[in-house]
């Protein structure tokens, strides 16, 4: 299992009904909080056809791996469906800066596709949806996946292993620990997550103390883990005005990276 590391990033946001697409959605949204992060736009997304009953059900493995994937163990693997109360992000817009990386109001141009990339854990609560930025450094990974309600699945389950003995995972956010992918109008991309509320652990459910949200930036020089000092201070959403809702209800995300 990987870890994402953190960027403390308070996230407000609001919904409203997109009038240009059947059952599509925007999503108004800003975030900051950590001295070098912030950024404001949209977000359309709908229904997921990926979105199933079996997920956390089935795990298959994949052997060999995929060509591209550097020192691969033998075999990987892909999930069984995406949580039902995910939707499915197809679009973003907005302005994205980091004044650490020297990035001031670059446009947010739109989204990843997903590409479904085999992960390298055994883990059925890896969304189907899971993909990596790349193959040939697998560390960044995201899924595009928007949790309406604010509480997305936990989307880790593998219990603690030496030799860092780490929980299985949090849970809660509008996305899961793996986000949404978004393209920069100067070549560059982030990666948005969520590392949730609630941290499942061996000896239980306890509240987490990483902030809720936290942004990859990747550059010409590979992924930037901007850490950040100020904790959130505020998650909230505005009403729903379309009368889609997701298909249930789930409690959960996570910090950990597979």
């Amino acid at each position: 299992m990987k870890l994402k590391y953190l960027a403390a990033l308070p996230l407000i946001g609001a919904l409203t009904l997109s009038t240009y697409a059947a059952h599509a959605t925007t999503w108004g949204w800003s975030l900051g909080g950590d001295g070098n992060v912030s950024a404001s736009g949209t977000i359309t997304f709908g229904s997921n056809p990926n979105a199933s009953s079996s997920f956390g059900t089935t795990v298959t493995p994949v052997s060999p791996p995929p060509a591209g994937y550097p020192n691969p163990p033998s075999t990987v693997f892909t999930s069984v469906g995406d949580p039902l109360s995910s939707s499915l992000i197809t679009g973003a817009s907005g302005l994205f800066s980091d004044s650490f990386l020297g990035l001031s109001n670059v446009a947010i141009t739109g989204v990843v596709p997903d590409n479904f990339a085999p992960h390298f854990a055994p883990d059925p609560t890896i969304p189907q949806s899971f993909s990596y930025y790349t193959l040939t450094d697998p560390t960044v990974s995201y899924d595009n996946l928007f949790y309406v309600n604010g509480q997305s699945p936990q989307t880790c389950s593998l219990p603690p292993a030496p030799p860092n003995n780490l929980p299985p995972g949090n849970y809660g956010g509008y996305f899961d620990n793996y986000g949404v992918m978004f393209t920069l109008a100067n070549g560059d991309y982030v990666d948005l997550y969520s590392n949730g509320d609630i941290q499942a652990t061996e000896l239980g459910n306890v509240p987490v103390t990483l902030p809720p949200y936290g942004v990859v930036v990747i550059t010409g020089l590979g992924p930037d883990y901007t850490s950040a000092e100020t904790p959130a201070s505020s998650v909230s959403a505005g009403s729903m005005l379309s009368s889609t809702k997701p298909a249930s209800q789930a409690a959960a995300a996570s910090a950990r990276r597979p």
